[in-house]
């Protein structure tokens, strides 16, 4: 199956992997009458339009009948069902949640044409009344239960209508469908899928479109911890700019998710709410939070393939002084957000007005430092690295961009590469202090690194001397009888230790440190 248009349902996407529980699969040859006895019923089914002959009377009349019941809201026969294998409990799946499944699906034909099957790989997955799978689907699965088998039968109206799916499935085609659902999960819509941002559906709001970045939005807040409510409200603000409005940011990640008047439970770890806790609220550190959110009215802010040149021109100097505010706050991720607009508007834009050009450089430019001081301070060294070269394609000698290529290369341990940057910057710019005491820091680290890698060699030296002492100490010829080795004088073995180390002083750092400490492990 795969996502597909209103009306479409795929079938021969390749299932998503998944780690499946076969326990609760049902036996193939268990299934071998009941997938018979499918047949037959679709033979019946697809010849239920011709006339029948006397002589065929009794043995229609013999027929496996299926009692099926229909589910569509308006009972229009479009989708009918009936259960094979109770399920467990009495919860259905909800809007929005994350489905797990194992299906067959016939032609209802003469032939009765299987046109697809997962039962021998992976359990799909998809969330359900998304309109990523057929409506018979959504309205067939979210009447099941954990462990359900149900057979569907659905006609073309809730399947792939008057196109059909060529060429697997020809037109005004209807279908039949065993489904087995193993398990649902809440909406999982954190960035990294892990888990710390969930979502359960209570209203799915209004039509399908939702708010994008810098979107205006007003929302209905109500803070759930433990058995109390802490926060109810409503508050509006722009999307990207959540602190401003005091809004926890995993409420805002959340909005992204939204449709017009979409009423959520949002369960939130505490990454994305209260990390270090909430005096305000009475929420200790490590909690994890709940909160119900109503998205009241959103407009959406233009997109930048919307924008014409000017309107990039204005959004990233609009961008800018956000982003230089944020800074001056120590709010760097939302600053970093705003920089990025400007990355966005201008670092692939062609055919730029030659008046404006200079602006759009100097816009840019600072952008890059900017994005990379961010950076900095969020730890994210190596991407830092990457925006400094990029200011420096623009300007070769800028004193900001060496300087903080410097600074995440020595926060980076990298400080050999650190100490070059430093002195090209001291060199141009010989009144830049901070550059000089990073050299002196750098060299400093370097100093104590190559301390630390001469006791790793000498370390190594007298296991192996020790190793290679058991061995010869434990050795004896071929008659049965050992001498005594003579023994090496302690001076004059830690001498030629010494004498490598320092012959190899200049490669210290290289493969061969990794070669002896993979060896030192082994050893011990």
């Amino acid at each position: 199956m795969e996502p597909s248009k209103e009306n479409s349902i795929s079938v021969s996407e390749p299932c998503v992997p998944n780690n499946t529980n076969e326990e609760n699969e049902i036996p193939d040859d268990s299934l071998t009458n009941f997938h018979k006895d499918i047949e037959d019923v679709s033979s019946s089914l697809s010849e239920s339009q011709d006339v029948p002959k006397d002589s065929d009377i009794a043995e229609k009349e013999e027929a496996p009948v299926l009692e099926m019941i229909d589910i569509t809201p308006e009972k229009s026969g479009g989708v009918t069902k009936q259960v094979v294998k109770p399920g467990e409990g009495d919860e259905l799946p909800g809007f929005g949640d994350r489905v797990y499944v194992h299906y067959t699906g016939w032609l209802l034909n003469k032939e009765s044409t299987m046109f697809d099957s997962n039962r021998k790989s992976d359990r799909m997955e998809f969330n359900l009344g998304r309109g990523l799978v057929i409506k018979g689907w959504d309205l067939g699965v979210s009447t099941m239960k954990k462990g359900e088998v149900a057979l569907f039968i659905i006609q073309p109206q809730y399947a792939y209508g008057d196109l059909g799916y060529p060429p697997e499935i020809p037109a005004h085609t209807p279908l039949l469908f065993e489904i087995e659902l193993y398990e649902w999960k809440l909406d999982d819509i954190s960035p990294k899928k892990d888990g710390s941002i969930l979502r359960k559906v209570i209203d799915k709001g209004e039509g399908t479109t939702s708010p994008n970045e810098s979107s205006l939005v007003k929302v209905k807040l109500v803070g759930y911890f433990e058995d109390r409510i802490f926060e109810e409200c409503e508050k509006e603000f722009i999307l990207g700019e959540c602190c401003n409005a005091h809004i926890i940011e995993g409420i805002e990640l959340a909005l992204f998710k939204f449709h017009l008047n979409e009423k959520s439970l949002i369960y939130l770890k505490s990454k994305y709410a209260f990390d270090k806790g909430s005096e305000e609220f009475k929420i200790p550190a490590d909690a994890t939070i709940i909160y119900e959110v109503t998205l009241l009215s959103f407009e959406k802010a233009k997109e930048v393939w919307e924008m014409n040149s000017d309107d990039k021109l204005e959004k990233s100097k609009i961008s800018k002084e956000k982003g230089v505010a944020f800074v001056k706050n120590g709010n760097h991720k939302a600053a970093l957000r705003q920089f990025r607009w400007i990355l966005a508007c201008l670092e692939k834009e062609p055919g730029v007005d030659p008046e404006t050009q200079k602006d759009r450089k100097e816009l840019l430019l600072s952008a890059f430092l900017n994005v990379s001081l961010c950076l900095i301070k969020m730890e994210n060294y190596v991407d830092a690295i990457k925006f400094c070269d990029k200011a420096l394609e623009i300007e070769p000698e800028n004193e900001k961009a060496l300087y903080r290529r410097g600074q995440a290369k020595m926060l980076f341990n990298d400080c050999e590469e650190a100490l070059e940057d430093f002195k090209k910057l001291l060199q141009l710019y010989p009144e830049n202090n901070a550059a000089r005491q990073h050299i002196s820091i750098c060299q400093e680290k370097i100093k104590n690194q190559n301390k630390k890698d001469i006791e790793v060699y000498n370390k190594m030296f007298e296991l192996f001397k020790k190793r290679d002492e058991d061995k010869m100490r434990n050795m004896k010829t071929e008659t049965g009888v050992w001498t005594e080795k003579k023994k090496v004088h302690e001076e004059e073995y830690k001498s030629e230790a010494q004498r490598i180390v320092e012959r190899n002083d200049d490669i210290l750092r290289d493969a061969n440190i990794i070669e002896l400490s993979t060896q030192l492990a082994n050893f011990y």
